[in-house]
């Protein structure tokens, strides 16, 4: 039995991983690590591998894609009677979920020495009770959800930023607030009308958009980002904000927190994401599961928080 197994999804970025694997990765991987592989065909057969192979005795099942093969990855690992470590090579448009691991964003000579001389650490994964589905970054309902399922259905030749921006700009137009209902355990109901509901496990989601930047995956706790009814224009100006985080500064943004949120919009049908992958419809329970999943990090491992930071910094100078 071989170490690794990679879900190779040929898809993902527009069809730029298929050729990412074949001319950047594999003549790195074939005289370095023992692995078999195989592509995905279609949504659901990346869980459907990773949870095959875990069973089958893999130690590392190793996602190569963007976030929602890491998802489908991570869902298979964690279903699997077997439990697999988990890893990435995160080449895809959207690498939030692995990069906030702290496994290498898009540095493929990083990320193979990780898988070789790497440790594996711990990591809190969320939990939707009623789609049965985990998540390693942010569900997010509302507006966010209406944009991720309009990325998703957009095309995928722009880069994750670029093609999550049109998303935006596109939904814009149509959007109107819910009124939603949360409920966590370890605060009080907020109630109201609603742009946007995030629930991080990570800080973020979208390409690089740090909409929970308090989240971390090591403190069994959700933090949440909600915001109020604005208008349009100040949405479009809040949201460049969420890149560095500073959008919390804004009077119309609240926070909350809590290992088990549940999340509700009664007088209209609401959509919700996690790991940018449609789920459905509200209403959902959303509950925090410490220390679920093992992933092959660096050794040394940078906290995310601390990579983040530094990157804050570099842009002030």
């Amino acid at each position: 039995m071989k170490e690794f197994f990679m879900v190779v999804n040929p898809t993902a970025a527009g069809g730029r991983v298929e050729k990412i694997w074949k001319k950047k990765i594999v003549p790195k991987i074939d005289s370095k690590l023992e692995y078999d592989f195989e592509y995905t065909t279609g949504i659901g057969h990346a869980l459907e591998l990773a949870k095959q192979k875990s069973n089958e005795g893999y130690k590392v099942i190793c996602s190569v894609g963007g976030d929602g093969t890491a998802n489908e990855v991570i869902n298979g690992v964690l279903k699997a009677e077997k439990k697999s470590i988990f890893s990435a090579f995160t080449v895809g448009t959207g690498n939030d979920i692995p990069t906030v691991f702290g496994i290498p964003e898009g540095d493929i000579d990083a990320i193979i020495e990780s898988l070789i001389t790497g440790q594996d650490k711990k990591f809190d994964v969320g939990y939707c009770v009623n789609a049965d589905r985990y998540f390693g970054g942010v569900a997010s309902m509302g507006f966010d959800a209406e944009v991720a399922d309009r990325s998703n259905r957009g095309t995928k030749k722009l880069s994750g930023t670029i093609n999550y921006q049109r998303a935006v700009l596109t939904t814009l137009l149509k959007f109107k607030p819910y009124n939603i209902i949360i409920e966590p355990n370890t605060g009080q109901t907020v109630e109201g009308p609603r742009m946007l509901v995030a629930i991080g496990n990570g800080k973020r989601y979208g390409g690089g958009m740090h909409i929970c930047p308090n989240a971390d995956p090591h403190d069994n706790l959700f933090n949440g980002t909600t915001l109020k009814k604005i208008s349009r224009f100040t949405l479009i100006r809040l949201l460049s904000l969420v890149y560095d985080g500073k959008h919390l500064n804004h009077p119309a943004v609240e926070t909350f927190e809590g290992n088990i949120i549940k999340v509700d919009s009664p007088e209209k049908k609401c959509l919700y994401q996690v790991d940018g992958e449609i789920l459905g419809h509200l209403p959902e329970t959303f509950i925090t599961k410490p220390n679920f999943i093992t992933a092959r990090v660096p050794d040394p491992w940078i906290p995310y928080s601390e990579m983040w930071e530094q990157q804050l910094n570099e842009k002030k100078k």
